[in-house]
């Protein structure tokens, strides 16, 4: 018996081309099922205090006067709770702008930088420490929200006490 006969078919049971399609098909399910299995880190450790400093940068007065002490904040598209608001810090938004040949910064009038640091439930895990159901890193920029406003806030520190 030949190993492919003159039809083209393995065995004269299944096509090549058909084989060839099955196996990838095969891996391709597997792959995801591993994939999608694992898809949630291991937790290490019980949720832990954790202080994240957040910037929002370039809002108005309007936006500065709705980020309150004590209030909650929430992520904007989940609706997960974030955490409390501990501290606000408040500067002016500084612009570079060229003056007689040099780049200098430049406030910006009615422009502001609010400086946040927010209490929160941190959870550590192998891979990312877990903030609000989120990876929370510093560099990553959340949508957040509460009662009064809301906006666009980068991590500048994640500290788990």
């Amino acid at each position: 018996m030949k190993i492919i006969n003159e039809k083209g078919k393995l065995f004269g049971i299944i096509n090549v081309i058909d084989l060839i399609v099955l196996v990838i098909l095969a891996l391709l399910i597997s792959g995801g099922v591993k994939r999608f299995r694992n898809a949630k880190p291991e937790m290490v450790s019980e949720p832990k205090k954790t202080l994240v400093t957040v910037e929002v940068s370039e809002v108005r007065k309007a936006t500065i006067d709705g980020l309150v002490v004590g209030d909650p904040l929430y992520h904007y598209d989940k609706g997960n709770y974030f955490g409390k608001i501990v501290d606000v810090k408040v500067d002016s938004y500084k612009e570079p702008v060229e003056s007689n040949g040099k780049w200098v910064l430049a406030d910006v009038p009615e422009k502001y930088v609010a400086t946040l640091t927010v209490e929160a439930d941190g959870i550590e895990t192998n891979d990312a420490i877990i903030v609000g159901g989120e990876q929370t890193r510093i560099g990553h920029q959340f949508r957040l929200k509460n009662k009064r406003v809301a906006v666009f806030g980068t991590i500048l520190s994640v500290e788990i006490e």
